[in-house]
């Protein structure tokens, strides 16, 4: 019998767009957790920028947030390279949370010569917290810190200075040290048997002087009116901690080995209650620097960053002499250099200034910062 042929069923493509759309849309394990990666930067980037409004007595969250600025700063750039490189998609929210770190760089290091009209009468200002002369360098003692402390301020001449942190055994000593200024206000407190504290020392007349003092703490800020020429100007000379334990002392801890996950555990707990008492003292001087008719400098170891309370609270009505007329890196603080900058001099908004310097001398553990006021 003849087979009969009957012609084959031609299957039914199959529509391969439907699959084609989910391996466009659909994504892999990797993506998911670099996509969340990438939002929590972001976010924690944009709080970061945040604190600088909020008072930490209010929240204090969000200051950890600005403390930590330059690490998170600094790993939103790697994911937006990782996003350029591989994953293009997902470089815009990066590039969107680092777009306003433009407004704040400049409060870190700053790059170039910008030369300046300026006039009036040129004032050289430093600040210099000198740790009490036992914070120098390994293999110097705390008298051949002040020697070398005192060279340096002879060298570099300032017309007035502020020191913090500033510790001697007999003040009758004091009428001694640096004799080119004779113009000084003080405040010292006993201290084992010795004088701590911060001095001011002026080449031109000091007319009127005080003290802001802080409640149940032995920092404190004091100020001076001192006359340049027809001008007075206010100079504060304040030193910001709470609870004795410093941002530098934090710092100190979480740098030693052994024991680390306790010592970040303590030492954010100690954080959080330094903050709290920190806000109160930017309170206070900031309610006196309202108070004043005259122009003032602020100048000091704030123990704060850029990124900070602190630090936007205290800049109202004042401009940072590092951003308006710096060179190089902003740090002040010789640990983890060149990432913290705690030390500054505010100036007027209305003065000019220039060639700010932060000097890597090894003579204490901050640096001292020195810049020149026009009035």
């Amino acid at each position: 019998m003849a087979r009969i042929h009957y012609p084959k069923k031609e299957k039914p493509k199959q529509n391969k767009t439907w699959y084609k759309k989910q391996s466009e849309h659909g994504l892999s394990a990797g993506q998911i957790v670099f996509r969340v990666f990438v939002a929590i930067a972001a976010a924690a980037l944009c709080i970061s920028y945040l604190s600088i409004f909020i008072d930490p007595a209010f929240m204090s969250l969000p200051y950890f947030f600005g403390l930590y600025y330059i690490p998170i700063f600094l790993i939103n750039v790697v994911l937006l390279i990782v996003g350029l490189i591989k994953m293009r998609r997902y470089l815009v929210l990066s590039l969107v949370a680092l777009l306003p770190s433009l407004f704040f760089a400049d409060l870190f290091v700053k790059f170039g010569d910008e030369e300046k009209s300026v006039s009036g009468d040129e004032v050289k200002v430093m600040t210099y917290n000198v740790g009490h002369f036992c914070a120098a360098a390994k293999g110097m003692n705390a008298e051949q810190a002040l020697g070398k402390i005192s060279e340096f301020v002879s060298r570099e001449a300032p017309d007035i200075i502020c020191l913090q942190e500033f510790h001697t055994k007999d003040t009758a000593t004091l009428g001694r040290f640096l004799q080119q200024l004779p113009y000084r206000h003080r405040y010292l407190y006993r201290d084992n048997g010795a004088y701590a504290g911060n001095i001011t020392l002026s080449r031109y007349p000091i007319v009127n002087s005080g003290t802001v003092s802080f409640s149940r703490s032995t920092n404190l800020c004091i100020w001076s009116d001192i006359r340049i020429n027809d001008v007075t100007v206010r100079i504060y000379n304040c030193h910001l901690q709470s609870y004795s334990l410093s941002f530098t002392n934090i710092i100190k801890r979480m740098s030693k080995k052994g024991g680390f996950t306790d010592e970040v555990k303590t030492v954010h707990e100690h954080l959080a209650q330094t903050t709290l008492r920190r806000s109160e003292q930017v309170g206070k001087m900031h309610d006196h620097i309202a108070t004043s008719t005259l122009p003032s400098v602020v100048c000091g170891d704030f123990n704060d960053t850029p990124m900070s309370y602190t630090y936007h609270r205290l800049s109202q009505g004042h401009k940072d002499s590092f951003a308006d007329g710096g060179r190089g890196f902003g740090a002040t603080f010789s640990i983890f250099w060149p990432l913290l900058r705690i030390d500054y001099i505010l100036v007027p908004e209305n003065v000019s200034c220039d060639r700010t310097s932060i000097t890597r001398v090894p003579y204490s553990d901050h640096y001292p910062v020195s810049t020149l006021i026009y009035f």
